[in-house]
This record gives C-alpha cells, sequence and structure tokens, in this order.
C-alpha cells in the first residue's frame, strides 16, 4: 500500500525508540510547506523538538537528511547533536527578546515569543525572576501529517442548553473565588500553605455536589506538591475525556514564601475551572463524555504539576478530547464589552481556536483575537507536548503587575474574568457536544493510479449515525462529499499524479457532526522507489538494506548490479525478491558495483526514479591506497601544487603496488573506498580544512575494525580527527584517536619550529626536513607541528628535534614525541604529526618501505627486484585481475627480442593483439583495454624468443 499515513510503517517506526539512533544526528529546521514533505516526515517518524507554522525542528541522521532529498541538505542543519543533550523551550509572557535575557545560552531556534535552547543553564529560580517560563522537551511527540478541520457549517447555532449553563456564570462568585485564593497571601508552592490551598480547593468541588474528588500528589525538590482532581463521569462515553484546567500556585517578587497575592496569576485560571464546574453542576448537566476539573500545582518553576498529569495520562493511554488551559484571564484596560480575549493555539488542534472564537461570538460580549503558537508558558503545552488536543484562554491586554506584590483583585475586572469564563464554558459543551472524532485514519494509495483507499477504527459512540467522506485539491475545501456507515470507503476515479485532500467526520443520531479528520495522498499507478537504501561492504559481500515498501498491491524487489553507473546491469534474484537485506556474495575483489533495487507490484511494474549506490567488498588485496588531503597549491614554497604532491608520493611508493585517492576532488571516502586495500597512507600537507579528515572518521574506523594498516602523516592529528585544541588535550575511552590511533594526549605550541623527527625506536631512522622546501624565515624548520603522546598499548617511535634550545618558544616542544606506533593482532596503526612531504625524500621512502616490509608485511612485486638489465625472460600475473575494462601486464627479457603478445578467448581464438614488434632488452608494461570485448575467462600468452608463457586474465563488467 502507498499510505499517507502508511499503517504498516508508522507502526514499524513507533515501536522504534527515537533514541535508537542518536549517534551522528544534527538539529534540523525542515520546511512545512509542502504536503509530500511532510507525508514523509510522518512516515519517518520525526520527533518534534518545536514546531512553528512553517517549520519543524527536528532530530535527523545524514542519511535521514540524503532520504529527505533537499538540494543542499547544509542549508537545514542548525547544528549537531550529541547524545546526552537536553532542549528546552524558553517562553515569557511579557513583550522581550529572549537572545537578551539568555546571554551565553545555546539558542538553537528563535521563534515569535520563545526560543529553543540547548543544555540550558539557568536555574529555575532565576527563570522566574526574570519572569521566563522554561519547559523541558521530552521527546514524546513525533510529527503527524493529519489535520483536524472544524467547518463553520458543522458549528450548530445558539443551543438553548449551552445559553442555559453560560448565562448563569456569576460575577460575584468568580470575585469570591478569586478573593479567597488571594487571602491566603501566598499559594508559592515552597510556602507552608500549599497544602491549605489544595484542600480548600477541594471542599469547594465538594460543596458543589461533586463526589469524586482526589488530591493528586507529586514531588518535586524534597516536597510534595498537590494537584486537585474533580471527576464529572460521561453518561455515554465514559472512557473520553475533557479536561478544565488552570494553575493555583502563585510568585511574586520579594519574598513569595509571604505574599504572593496572584489575584491574575493565577487565582482568576483557577476562578475559571471552579465556577464552570459550579455552573455544570447547577444546571445538572450530565455530559456525554467525562470531563475532569485540574487545578495544578508548581506550574510558575516549570509547569510540574500538568507535566506529571499529562506523562500519567499517556502512559494510562487515555483519550483526551479535549485540554481548556486558563492562566492570566482577569485584567484589560476597557469595560468588557471592548475588551478582546487571547486564544493561544497549539499546532496541529487549531480547530480548537476556530470553535473557542466561535464561543467567544456568541456566548460572551469579548472580541476573540490571535494569541500565540504552541506556547510553553502555560499548562496546556505540557498536555500538548504529548500529542493532546489543547487550547489556552489568555487576557490581550496583559497584567503590569505580573509577579509582583500588586497583582491583586482590585486591579482587575471580574465582569472581564465571567465573560472569558463563559467563553471557556461554551467551548466545552460545544466540544462534548460534536461526536468524538475518528481515530487510527490511514490514506492508502491502491497503487491502480486512480483510487485511493480509506480506513479508519470504528467509533464507538451509542448514538452513532454514519461517517462523511470529503475529498477536494485544497485542504478544507472539498468538491465532493459521500457518506458510508463502514470503515474502509474507497474513492474512485482520480487523476494520477494529483495531490487529493480526504477528510472523515462522524454523525450522530442527533445529528452533530464531528471534526473533519483530514489527510492528503496522491493516486500512482507505479510503486514508490525503496528508501533508506543502503550499501554496505562486507568481508567478500556487500549487504544491500532499505526500508520496506507498504503500497496496497506491493509484491516484492528486482536487485540489480552495474560495473557501469550508466547502465542498470544484470539482475541478481531469479525471482521476485521478498525481504528487504539482500547479501550481494558473488561480488569479485576490487570492483566496484553499482546495486539499484526496484520495487514490483503484482502487475509486475518496477518503480522508477530509484536510488543507485556505489559500492565494493571489503578483501584488503588490492595493495596500497594513498589518499591525498592536500588542497592544490601554486607551487610556492610551502604551497605545491596537487601534481607535485602526487610525483612525491608515486616516487615513495615506486616499488609497491598503489592507487592514489584525491579527497580534495572527491569530497568524501567510504569503506567502499577504502576496503579493497591492505594499507591506507593517509597524507596532509596543509593547515587548512581539517573538516575532511574528521568527517571520514566512521570511514576510517570501519576499514580498520576489518584489520587493516593505516598510516596517517600530516599537521595536528588532534585537530584532524577530534577537532581538539589545548596545551595539552587528554583523551580517553570512545574517542577514535586513543581507541584506533592510540594516542593519550597531544600538546601544541604555536611558535615551536621542527626541523627532525629522531628516532625512539629501533629499526627506525631519523627523518630530517627537506631544507629545499621550508623557507629561510623560519630557519628551514617547519611550524604547526604538534606533539602526540602514545597511550598504553602504543609505542612512541619518534621525537620533535628543533635547531633552537628547549627554552625557547622556538624550542619548547624539542624532545617530544611526534610519531606513535600500534602493531596490533586487531589492527595496525602508525600516526606521524608531521607531514613526510617536507621531508628528505630518500629518509621517507626508507621509513615507508620499512613499515610496508617489516611492520605491515607487504610484499614488492617480483619485476621490482630485477636488476635493470633482467636476466630471465618472465610474465607476470596482470593487475588488477578481474578487471573492467583495463589491466596492466608487465614482463622482462633479457636480450633484444621480437615480441608477440596477445590476448584469446577460452576456444583459443586470439581477439586482440597487443605487442607484435622486436624490442630491446629490458622491463614492460603495457595496458589492456578490454572494453569490446564481453565478461569473460580470457588467456594472454607471450612469445619472445624461445620463451613462451600464458596467464589467464578474468574480464568482469
Amino acid at each position: 500500500m502507498k499510505f499517507s499515513g502508511y499503517l504498516l510503517l508508522l507502526v514499524l517506526f513507533s515501536i522504534c525508540s527515537i533514541f535508537s539512533q542518536n549517534l551522528n544526528k544534527s538539529v534540523v529546521s525542515l520546511p512545512l510547506n509542502n504536503e509530500r514533505l511532510k507525508n514523509k516526515y510522518e512516515i519517518m517518524n520525526l520527533p518534534i523538538l518545536h514546531i512553528t507554522e512553517d517549520r519543524l525542528i527536528t532530530l535527523l541522521t545524514s542519511k535521514e537528511l540524503t532520504v529527505l532529498n533537499f538540494p543542499n541538505t547544509n542549508d537545514l542543519i542548525i547544528g549537531e547533536y550529541i547524545p546526552g543533550d537536553k532542549f528546552f523551550i524558553v517562553s515569557s509572557k511579557s513583550d522581550v527578546d529572549m537572545s537578551i535575557m539568555l546571554p551565553g545560552e545555546e539558542i538553537v531556534f528563535k521563534d515569535v515569543n520563545s526560543v529553543l535552547v540547548r543544555n540550558l543553564s539557568i536555574s529555575e529560580v532565576d527563570a522566574i525572576q526574570l519572569r521566563l517560563s522554561v519547559t523541558e522537551i521530552n521527546f514524546s511527540s513525533s510529527f503527524k501529517n493529519v489535520r483536524n478541520i472544524l467547518r463553520p457549517e458543522l458549528v450548530t447555532t445558539t443551543d438553548s442548553l449551552i445559553s442555559q449553563v453560560t448565562s448563569t456564570v456569576n460575577v460575584d462568585t468568580v470575585r469570591y473565588f478569586i478573593q479567597s485564593l488571594q487571602d491566603f497571601q501566598t499559594r508559592f508552592l515552597f510556602a507552608n500553605t500549599r497544602d491549605a490551598v489544595a484542600l480548600w480547593i477541594k471542599n469547594q468541588f465538594l460543596q458543589m455536589g461533586f463526589t469524586d474528588v482526589v488530591l493528586d500528589s507529586f514531588q518535586y525538590q524534597g516536597t510534595w506538591q498537590k494537584n486537585v482532581i474533580a471527576t464529572l463521569p460521561g453518561i455515554y462515553e465514559p472512557e473520553v475525556f475533557n479536561i478544565v484546567g488552570g494553575h493555583h500556585d502563585s510568585y511574586s517578587s520579594g519574598d513569595p514564601l509571604v505574599f504572593a497575592p496572584g489575584a491574575d496569576d493565577n487565582a482568576s485560571g483557577t476562578a475559571a475551572v471552579l465556577e464552570i464546574a459550579r455552573v455544570i453542576k447547577a444546571n445538572n448537566y450530565q455530559p456525554e463524555s467525562t470531563i475532569k476539573f485540574i487545578t495544578f500545582a508548581a506550574e510558575e518553576y516549570g509547569l510540574w504539576g500538568s507535566k506529571d498529569y499529562a506523562e500519567k495520562a499517556l502512559l494510562e493511554g487515555m483519550n483526551i478530547k479535549i485540554m481548556i488551559n486558563h492562566d492570566m484571564i482577569s485584567h484589560t484596560y476597557y469595560p468588557a464589552n471592548q475588551s478582546e480575549i487571547d486564544i493561544n493555539r497549539y499546532s496541529g488542534f487549531d480547530y480548537l481556536r476556530d470553535l473557542a472564537f466561535y464561543c467567544i461570538e456568541n456566548y460572551s460580549v469579548l472580541t476573540p483575537s490571535n494569541g500565540g503558537v504552541n506556547s510553553s508558558g502555560s499548562d496546556s503545552h505540557s498536555f500538548w507536548q504529548r500529542g493532546f488536543p489543547s487550547v489556552y484562554f489568555e487576557e490581550t491586554n496583559f497584567s503590569p503587575f505580573y509577579h509582583s506584590p500588586a497583582d491583586t483583585i482590585g486591579n482587575y475586572n471580574m465582569e472581564y474574568c465571567a465573560e472569558v469564563i463563559k467563553s471557556s464554558c461554551a467551548t466545552l459543551l460545544m466540544n462534548i457536544v460534536m461526536p468524538t472524532k475518528i481515530e487510527n485514519y490511514n490514506l492508502i494509495d491502491v497503487g491502480t493510479g486512480n483510487s485511493l483507499l480509506l480506513m479508519w477504527s470504528p467509533n464507538q459512540s451509542p448514538d452513532f449515525e454514519s461517517y462523511k467522506i470529503y475529498l477536494g485539491t485544497q485542504s478544507g475545501v472539498y468538491d465532493s462529499v459521500y457518506t458510508t456507515t463502514d470503515t474502509l470507503f474507497t474513492v474512485n476515479n482520480l487523476t494520477e499524479g494529483n495531490l487529493y485532500y480526504v477528510g472523515v467526520s462522524v454523525l450522530d443520531q442527533d445529528g452533530f457532526e464531528s471534526l473533519i479528520v483530514e489527510r492528503s495522498a496522491i493516486p500512482l499507478e507505479l510503486p514508490l522507489s525503496p528508501t533508506e537504501f543502503s550499501a554496505k561492504p562486507l568481508w567478500h559481500q556487500v549487504e544491500l538494506s532499505w526500508q520496506s515498501n507498504n503500497e496496497y498491491d506491493f509484491y516484492g524487489y528486482n536487485i540489480y548490479r552495474s560495473v557501469d553507473e550508466n547502465q542498470l546491469g544484470e539482475k541478481l534474484n531469479q525471482i521476485i525478491y521478498q525481504d528487504t537485506i539482500y547479501v550481494d556474495n558473488t561480488a569479485s575483489n576490487g570492483i566496484y558495483y553499482y546495486y539499484t533495487v526496484k520495487a514490483v507490484d503484482s502487475l509486475l511494474n518496477e518503480s522508477i526514479d530509484n536510488t543507485t549506490l556505489r559500492s565494493r567488498v571489503v578483501s584488503l588485496d588490492q595493495g596500497i591506497l594513498i589518499v591525498d588531503e592536500t588542497a592544490d597549491g601554486d607551487g610556492s614554497l610551502m604551497n605545491p601544487t596537487d601534481q607535485e604532491v602526487d610525483d612525491y608520493y608515486d616516487d615513495l611508493l615506486s616499488n609497491f603496488e598503489n592507487q592514489q585517492y584525491d579527497l580534495i576532488e572527491e569530497n568524501e571516502i567510504s569503506l567502499a573506498d577504502l576496503g579493497a586495500f591492505s594499507t591506507i597512507i593517509w597524507h596532509r600537507n596543509s593547515v587548512q580544512n581539517f573538516n575532511l579528515v574528521y568527517e571520514s572518521k566512521e570511514s576510517i574506523k570501519q576499514y580498520l575494525d576489518f584489520g587493516g594498516n593505516f598510516i596517517f602523516t600530516g599537521y595536528r592529528p588532534a585537530r584532524a580527527f577530534e577537532n581538539a585544541f589545548g596545551d595539552p588535550v587528554v583523551f580517553g575511552d570512545g574517542l577514535f584517536i586513543f581507541e584506533y590511533l592510540k594516542i593519550d594526549s597531544a600538546y601544541f605550541r604555536m611558535a615551536a619550529l621542527f626541523n627532525s623527527a629522531l628516532s625512539l625506536s629501533n629499526g627506525y631512522s631519523s627523518i630530517f626536513v627537506d631544507s629545499s622546501k621550508t623557507t629561510p624565515s623560519d630557519s628551514y624548520h617547519l611550524k604547526y607541528i604538534e606533539s602526540i603522546l602514545a597511550n598504553s598499548e602504543a609505542e612512541n617511535i619518534f621525537s620533535f628535534e628543533s635547531y633552537f634550545d628547549s627554552s625557547s618558544s622556538q624550542g619548547s616542544l624539542k624532545g617530544k614525541p611526534v610519531g606513535v606506533e600500534y602493531i596490533g593482532t586487531d589492527f595496525k596503526t602508525i600516526t606521524l604529526s608531521f607531514p613526510l612531504y617536507y621531508m628528505k625524500k630518500e629518509q621517507a621512502e626508507s621509513f615507508i618501505q620499512y613499515i610496508l616490509l617489516n611492520k605491515f608485511n607487504e610484499v614488492m612485486p617480483v619485476y621490482e627486484d630485477l636488476v635493470e638489465v633482467p636476466s630471465s625472460y618472465n610474465l607476470f600475473q596482470n593487475y588488477p585481475n578481474p578487471f573492467n575494462p583495463s589491466t596492466k601486464i608487465k614482463y622482462t627479457i633479457p636480450e633484444d627480442s621480437f615480441v608477440k603478445l596477445a590476448i584469446y578467448n577460452m576456444l583459443g581464438e586470439e581477439v586482440a593483439t597487443i605487442v607484435n614488434a622486436t624490442q630491446k632488452a629490458g622491463r614492460y608494461e603495457v595496458n589492456f583495454n578490454a572494453s569490446e570485448l564481453s565478461s569473460g575467462v580470457y588467456v594472454y600468452r607471450i612469445e619472445a624468443g624461445n620463451f613462451i608463457s600464458s596467464k589467464k586474465l578474468i574480464l568482469l563488467k
């Protein structure tokens, strides 16, 4: 099935912890302006750090970013995520610049009235004194591309029951509640009045006639705090809950333990909870679903009461239909009938703002106004953060007496507060009257190109009548309406490739209609290409893996392999493949292959726009790879050209089979690039751009885990591998430089000058700087050479030498180690903190040859051991073998001879002549290009003088 909400895929993701792949994640800001992208976000189960109307702040691995296929993913990355990082939303009810209020803090993202901060250091006490609200992100919510839509025609006209209940809201009773709470002098969470306050609220509920009233306790900083909860059970849907909330604690400048009257903040919110409960009881209203009236404790220091309750609700699987929050609702500069009330809305539940607006306009004298989005400054945020529908009433004219001893009832308008309570009460009742919306809705592309399949869970309401299906090409704007009583419905006659919005609502027997739950999808005939495709090199095999397709008509996969990037190549599976992991154990050593996986539907249609990945097996048998991390210079002193550096290393390795890899040109290197070679020599001869080697650590680590040999020679390995600075920098368990290069610490002095590496170990000779490559201004020394000290598993092999005395700044590193060797049974590494390119070539060549032969057990090709004039005829094995499409063939002739070198197929037919001429005595190497031949086994044969010899070669395309 091609899901918009893709049922099976969502289940798969939902059972995986969002922390399961924390390594190498980044904090990214994703756009929310494209439905196709938003459907991808949902399938990927992206955690919500923060969300605005147009941006989603989340965590992504580099692989996940690649899956999203943005043109430039670097534009999306805000910063690196380190496991253990904590994120906080910091907001203020007053209009302040957060970046000024939080000097020194790492602000990851800045919104209109809040900021996302990493690892906040400010204390709760300091935050509240700055009038800031701090909420830690709990990672319990993931992005869902589903909308809940309240259309104007779904809202009933003025209802007599709602009018009757809201008309009994009493200004004097509201004043009594606020005055009584103020009379405690303080309701501060650490004050000794907190239990009395909770008990007083409980008694108010009991006097109204509630029988189920509890004090729900939780601990905070060694104290017991108490939420007060009164429950009115629903008569039809008792397991559906409506929360009416506000916090009862207070705070004030000065000494809040003594005096924190909190009339507006938040006796007014508590009064709203109590008054709505009172009028509902007084009118003997029996709700269809359960109402819980809750006053929360410990809000001022971080929403702790609502966090505790919302977390319990999440764990218990409570079906919360609405959470209406009240915080500061009694201040205005105008008469009530000229005043506004702010409605703070939350992403995904904008319909509650619309519902509140309707109720304000129809059941009060107030004017509704848009407040903030996703406000973290009050208890509704705790519910929204855990996925519960939330809305938040707040005064438009913010109180100038906020968090001060002047926050007393005489400064506030009780008529205004009562009108807010009427609006809120109407919102609650209207929400209860509306049938419960559908759950677990998924919209599926059935794969025909013109149909979409809808499925959802059955509505369990006893007065259920039917479902309505809405179809359109714009969100909330529908062209067609259907009715059904089933929970499966297919919409036909659609246009392939168009984006459709499809909503479902519930109708009850009284004619009331629920919210429309809307999703989007595109009908397609061809299956979607597999996602999260990877081609992982393993020992003599390549493992392919991808995410499962879940289209309705999905059948399986075809796996293709090619040696040409521009061709699909051969199909590896004989029958349609059903799994999502395929191991290619027929791949030959040393050959790059291009792999493609195509999804197949029941009509054997294959997906298009598939990803092709290059990979090859780990074999450690293709000789030596020289990785060049030096940028191309202008050829001046200390700024060599790329060709000069390449030629230098060609000369150093002239006695060994080797290949060069230009990391600057390629920009990245993977295990597929490294794993074919028995030894890697990695050099960097400049002090710019340390990012490439730092970003390549994981590939080098994987290579060494297979038992490879690795030499690093270049400037500042501590900075290159760990981005580490300091005097000294000490490393430990878990760091690449400690675990693999076996370096315990590094020491750097900017002024230190280096002219030679003195041997500290038998078998090594000292290596001196080549004065022809250095400048007289530095006395023909090298700068930027750091000291590296071996850990207990390794050995120091060279020390820093300088013409300058150790008491001078230039000689300050004299005698300190600059080379570390680890010759283990698991892998072998040698690290030099100086670049060999600037050392005397003959000494550097001797050093490299000694390591390769005596430490890494490399073998010189036989022909290199021959004298200049060979003593015998020889034909050597071609290299590489197998090959595609070119290989090298080497031979020797001891005297002038007529030479014929030709290629034959297995039938003995000559298919190519490479040499057919008289040649002088010597060593020869010829290149054979087999691009015109098909894959297979061939024989190459030499005839020279009386010498005849043949060998096999393998061409794999």
